[in-house]
């Protein structure tokens, strides 16, 4: 399997992610339903609990800010996953609104808002893609579809990841400057961590849409339901809790057998 990585936080060369939402649609733009998004090193991050904050590893640690509310210094070391696309890291402060990660596992077609600081763009003039011709730094929110789950093991990414392809306008597509940014299912039921885009099978073109079953571009995020154990090691706070989890089986593209280009975006 063929991988091509770009990584980063605020530029489409690293891991990070933006959205290429609805053009004109004016909810992407400064969305306040999830105060809990803020920004890391250029890129973004999510408050995980009163003083945690969860963002991609490739992003990094360090100053978190959360626009209208303040910006926080980080306490102590971060506590990097060993091996994938995760970093922990605290807060100098305690706050009381904060996503809840949610480990119960994602169904294969669920609906899901992914959240971040990244760049965005418009409908091409051909109306069959995006131009990602706004700048990051703004927090902005789009809707995906989950179609599947791949392991992406390439130079600066490594992580269990949902998968969100692109086929239509409208549909959200992550961009330089979200990595670390959220995928949620509800108002605060964090279940990814924004990481990478790519292009799978024989298909070539950023922020195109495809109806194509196998070639594609699209998003991933890395797949929290994954690491209930390294949140538990580290006391992070999960639901459900391991004694009452049910897990959800969910179908997985057969991804990994394709030719795959990945581009990490910071």
């Amino acid at each position: 399997m063929m991988r091509k990585v770009l990584l980063g936080a605020s530029l489409l060369a690293v891991a990070s992610s933006s959205f290429a939402i609805t053009p004109g649609d004016s909810s992407d733009t400064n969305t306040s339903d999830f105060r809990f998004v803020g920004t890391v090193n250029g890129a973004s991050g999510v408050l995980i609990g009163s003083n945690w904050v969860l963002t991609a590893k490739h992003v990094g640690a360090g100053t978190f800010t959360l626009p209208g509310i303040g910006t926080f210094a980080q306490v102590g070391a971060a506590i990097d996953h060993p091996t994938d696309d995760l970093t922990l890291f605290r807060i100098d402060s305690n706050l009381s609104d904060y996503a809840t990660i949610d480990v119960s596992g994602t169904s294969l077609g669920s609906l899901i808002t992914m959240v971040g600081f990244g760049s965005s763009g418009s409908l091409n003039a051909n109306a069959d893609g995006y131009d990602i011709n706004l700048a990051s730094g703004i927090r902005r929110k789009a809707t995906g579809l989950i179609e599947g789950t791949a392991f992406i093991d390439s130079p600066g990414i490594r992580a269990y990841s949902l998968v969100a392809p692109l086929r239509q306008n409208g549909q959200g597509a992550i961009a330089g400057g979200d990595s670390g940014g959220g995928w949620f299912t509800d108002s605060n039921r964090l279940v990814g961590i924004n990481s990478w885009i790519g292009t799978f099978g024989n298909f070539n073109d950023n922020y195109r849409f495809s109806s194509d079953s196998e070639n594609f571009f699209a998003s991933g995020a890395v797949d929290l339901s994954k690491y209930k154990s390294w949140f538990q090691e580290n006391n992070v706070a999960v639901v459900p809790e391991p004694s009452t989890m049910t897990c959800f089986a969910m179908a997985s593209l057969v991804l990994v057998r394709r030719k795959f280009k990945l581009q990490s975006k910071k």
